[in-house]
């Protein structure tokens, strides 16, 4: 091993230029650790339409956009929107980096990330992950979240990247990644374990936004069905269409084993039971 915590051997086969972008990524932030079948994510990503609903062929470039959040929190976002394949990408990163044992920079192959996230390993594969990179590490983040302290509420503050950056090696088809030192403000303002093989038997985006959301609360309120229309970022323009495929979705929690009841009642508020499991810094 080098002094950088990286295969001697593996560095000796990259180009000079490429060894010395890899070498000068080598410090890396103190992220909690994940147990091998959760994935650990910041709770602004999870309350926030950050990570929302996008249609094929229509996802925007946004410049200090306000995001539609909950209650305390408040995020202005910049670059291409990101949606829930952006999300997986992110908390699957996040995961690989916690278990580095050097606490440095992360090196996986595209074949086994794409596993990782359910997906086939092909060239539009190997493309995709590319560029939901390059929107991770490209985009900037204003992030104003309070949180509960000793002497009253505090304001955790964050202004970056999600990725602080990646290098990637075409002709071993792997990655280099960093993230941003100062994430871990976020993962101190609270986070959720997500459990992994449960979100990725979901099929739809709109039940994968609700998992990480009610995920991310200990005992979840009640919520009109307008304002989750708001907070998954969906585009659905009549509350009729989207109340549909909000059923649609519930169905599919409670299928797959994540909610053990769902009914919105005559206000048309949301209420749910959910199964418990372990998790951090939730409300």
């Amino acid at each position: 091993m080098t002094e950088h915590g990286l295969k001697e051997t593996f560095l000796d086969r990259l180009s000079p230029e490429l060894r010395a972008r890899i070498v000068a990524l080598q410090e890396h932030p103190p992220l909690p650790a994940f147990p091998a079948g959760m994935r650990g994510v910041p709770n602004c990503c999870l309350r926030s339409a950050l990570f929302g609903m996008i249609q094929r062929g229509q996802r925007k470039a946004l410049n200090q956009e306000a995001i539609v959040t909950i209650r305390g929190l408040q995020i202005r976002y910049s670059g291409w929107q990101l949606d829930q394949a952006d999300f997986e990408v992110l908390a699957h990163a996040l995961y690989l980096v916690s278990a580095q044992a050097s606490g440095k920079l992360v090196r996986f192959t595209a074949k086994g990330f794409l596993k990782g996230i359910g997906r086939s390993y092909g060239k539009s594969g190997r493309e995709w992950l590319k560029e939901s990179l390059r929107r991770l590490t490209g985009s900037t983040i204003d992030i104003q979240q309070e949180t509960p302290g000793a002497i009253g509420a505090q304001t955790i503050s964050y202004s970056g990247s999600l990725l602080e950056e990646f290098q990637h090696d075409e002709a071993e088809q792997s990655y280099f990644l960093k993230c941003n030192p100062a994430m871990v403000r976020l993962f101190d303002a609270g986070w959720t374990q997500i459990p992994w093989q449960q979100h990725m038997q979901l099929k739809t985006d709109l039940a994968k936004w609700l998992h990480g959301f009610y995920a991310s609360h200990r005992v979840p309120f009640p919520l009109k069905v307008a304002t989750l229309r708001q907070l998954c970022g969906s585009n659905c323009r009549r509350l009729s269409d989207y109340r549909g495929n909000l059923r649609k979705a519930f169905d599919e929690l409670l299928e797959n084993g994540v909610l053990t009841s769902w009914h919105i009642d005559k206000q048309d508020k949301v209420h749910i039971d959910k199964q418990p499991q372990k998790s951090s810094g939730l409300a």
